[in-house]
């Protein structure tokens, strides 16, 4: 996808033959054909490559996901909650939804990156997942104004959800240092993050 406000690529694309866990490889995108927004008309042509550290450890591409709420107290004593729904591919049937102090903000946009990983020294299930963490980037509007990003970790570990974790921080997408939310990776203080083995969802 090539989407707006931030115009960044997002996509799926398998490792290459041969590489291992801890490989650095480069990821090359180019624009073929021409595009436009609200404003003008792109001719295309452009390119972008970016670097890309393989995780240590991996889950299959588009095999897990993580559903669940609750809500977190930060050493503030700000009460965050949160509903969400988001797959280790890049497609659109993902949702989260993050409340504080009368703020919300909304997903609205694609996953722009996902990394899930199953690490030993957590212990997830039940049920059984191919995953205990995902850590994912994506965009969408905050009191309703479009424009903003949130890089958040999602840490399943286990019931009854007391060891389950969750970082966010959200921020202006055009303006980085504008931070309007900023929660460290702490354990929940209520309810539940739930990794599972993923489930056919829309392709588009």
């Amino acid at each position: 996808a090539f989407a707006p406000p931030a115009y960044e690529f997002s996509d799926t694309v398998p490792a290459p033959a041969g590489s291992d866990p801890g490989d650095t490889v480069t990821v090359s995108l180019a624009v073929l054909g021409t595009w436009f927004d609200a404003t003008q008309t792109y001719p295309g042509g452009q390119t972008h490559a970016v670097q890309v550290t393989l995780p240590a450890d991996q889950c299959a591409p588009g095999t897990g996901r993580f559903t669940g709420g609750g809500h977190q107290i930060t050493a503030a004593g700000i009460k965050i909650t949160r509903g969400l729904t988001i797959h280790c591919d890049l497609r659109l049937s993902n949702n989260l939804e993050i409340n504080w102090l009368g703020n919300k903000f909304h997903m609205t946009q694609h996953v722009s990156t996902t990394e899930c990983t199953d690490a030993d020294a957590i212990l997830q299930p039940p049920p059984a997942a191919p995953l205990d963490t995902l850590i994912g980037v994506g965009i969408g509007r905050y009191n309703g104004d479009d424009g903003f990003t949130i890089e958040f970790t999602l840490v399943d570990g286990g019931e009854p959800g007391v060891n389950d974790k969750m970082a966010i921080k959200i921020f202006e997408t055009a303006n980085p240092a504008n931070v309007v939310l900023n929660v460290p990776l702490q354990n929940l203080t209520g309810g539940n993050l739930q990794a599972h083995f993923d489930q056919p969802h829309r392709n588009r």
